[in-house]
């Protein structure tokens, strides 16, 4: 897996996993994957490589130091303000009003949070970002593959959720009842607002039915047997949309119709393209 067309000259990597729970993989990336991905970086010439990692309440990493060797490990604390920079694109719409977002909305962590004195909403079309990811020079995406309540699907545009300030996304999820557009809008937004070199989506298994985290009705499928390589994330996202379709009976055509709805607003940021027919697609077996 040759990376030097992507990384150039540049010395420093940054691999954004999607580390939102404790369960292993798929449920979360897995560190061999992040390991060979690693190796491959060096191979090209990296000499530094960050792994960022968001957190809601603990601080303490999803990985240990010792299944990620020569990796330096930093997190943001999605509460931290501090810890994001703020980051203007003439196509984003600003935050929800929270007073407006939290009617009629049962608390719970970590949506209170935006009651708390300290938060942040944004106005106009700003995004505060980590700030790992705005000054890392290459960015590869390694989501995995796997339902979502909310998002219906985790994977290359979902990951980036953990990219950005938390009231943005605390917002967004507030938002789901009464604005499921909202959701879906600020789902592309922040995906664009990080724009990755590379995405390599994990689909060796998936997670169906629910997620992202494990409950009753989870279901864990193994043998799909797929890694998705890909510049662009819509397009990435499309072929991993066909491998839920075909592993999870339980994905329907109204989970689909959403996806599509997100894509939509990602095209319209310039993210890539929902037309594979526009795509070289080339299928390795190894």
């Amino acid at each position: 897996m040759p990376f030097g067309g992507v990384i150039g000259n540049h010395r420093q990597v940054l691999l954004k996993p999607n580390t939102n729970q404790r369960d292993p993989f798929p449920s979360i990336t897995a560190p061999e994957i992040l390991r060979a991905v690693a190796h491959h970086c060096r191979d090209a010439g990296v000499e530094h490589i960050i792994v960022h990692e968001d957190h809601k309440w603990e601080l303490d990493p999803y990985y240990a130091a010792e299944d990620l060797p020569g990796l330096d490990i930093q997190i943001s604390h999605s509460t931290d303000v501090s810890q994001y920079v703020p980051v203007e694109y003439a196509k984003w719409h600003g935050d929800m009003d929270p007073d407006v977002a939290l009617a009629g909305v049962q608390l719970r962590p970590p949506v209170d949070n935006l009651k708390k004195p300290g938060f942040q909403k944004t106005d106009g079309p700003c995004l505060r970002v980590a700030h790992q990811l705005q000054d890392a020079p290459v960015i590869i995406n390694m989501p995995v593959l796997k339902r979502h309540f909310a998002g219906q699907m985790t994977s290359a545009l979902k990951n980036h959720f953990g990219s950005v300030y938390g009231a943005h996304r605390w917002l967004a999820h507030a938002s789901l009842e009464k604005d499921r557009d909202y959701f879906d809008r600020k789902l592309a937004e922040f995906a664009s607002a990080v724009r990755p070199e590379l995405t390599i989506t994990d689909a060796r298994s998936l997670q169906a039915v629910y997620g992202p985290f494990r409950e009753a009705g989870t279901r864990i499928v193994e043998g799909v047997n797929r890694l998705i390589i890909s510049g662009d994330m819509i397009a990435a996202d499309v072929i991993a949309m066909e491998l839920v379709k075909q592993y999870d009976d339980s994905f329907t055509s109204a989970n689909e119709a959403i996806i599509h709805r997100q894509h939509e607003h990602a095209e319209e940021l310039g993210l890539g393209t929902r037309d594979l027919s526009k795509m070289e697609i080339i299928e390795l077996k190894v």
